[in-house]
């Protein structure tokens, strides 16, 4: 009879590839580099993932969804304070040195997929879920819908681009000062936005 699978071990191996992915290029990711640099046979790979095509899936999915808590709240729920710090949240996480390393494979990924033509890919997805989630506490704070979705793209992506600063820069310091402007003069303007 075969032995059960163990259903923490998947996980675990995930995040021990992503540990190992943080000096490291997806372009990298074989069955055979992860498992001499893990310790362990091509086959628990096999066994766990598949094939490549779906591991380095699984990877992105872990990296993209590594902020999925925080949309998951419902934006309406939240005042400007509220906002302001949950958007704190996802700043501090992406800011660290952990969350750069994890943002700079979420673009890698974003960039592959748009080379591969996968419109619908989850990296490029993500980018799509902060827009929603902003264009939905926007309208819940008056803004009309049409204006809503605009500004939640320019505070979204200019977001984005302060995470690529932080990124490429590697001096975090002055990129979290941007984004505390970036965000503070998003956050003052929505009154007026909703007239």
């Amino acid at each position: 009879m075969p032995r059960r699978p163990d259903p923490t071990r998947k996980p675990e191996l995930l995040g021990q590839i992503l540990e190992h992915l943080r000096g490291r290029s997806l372009a990298t990711v074989s069955f055979r580099t992860l498992a001499e640099a893990l310790g362990v046979s091509t086959y628990v790979f096999v066994y766990h993932f598949g094939n490549r095509a779906q591991l380095i899936g699984e990877i992105v999915r872990a990296v993209v969804g590594r902020n999925d808590a925080l949309l998951e709240v419902d934006p309406a729920g939240l005042d400007e304070a509220a906002f302001s710090k949950h958007v704190g949240k996802l700043w501090a996480e992406a800011s660290s040195e952990r969350g750069r390393d994890m943002q700079r494979l979420a673009f890698e990924a974003a960039l592959l997929e748009v080379v591969a033509a996968d419109d619908e890919g989850t990296a490029r997805g993500a980018v799509s879920r902060w827009h929603e989630f902003v264009t939905a506490w926007l309208t819940s704070r008056g803004v009309p819908a049409a204006r809503a979705k605009t500004e939640a793209r320019a505070f979204v992506d200019g977001l984005h681009g302060l995470q690529y600063d932080a990124v490429v820069g590697r001096d975090v310091k002055p990129v979290s000062t941007a984004f505390k402007t970036h965000l503070e003069s998003f956050v003052s303007k929505v009154p007026t936005l909703a007239r």
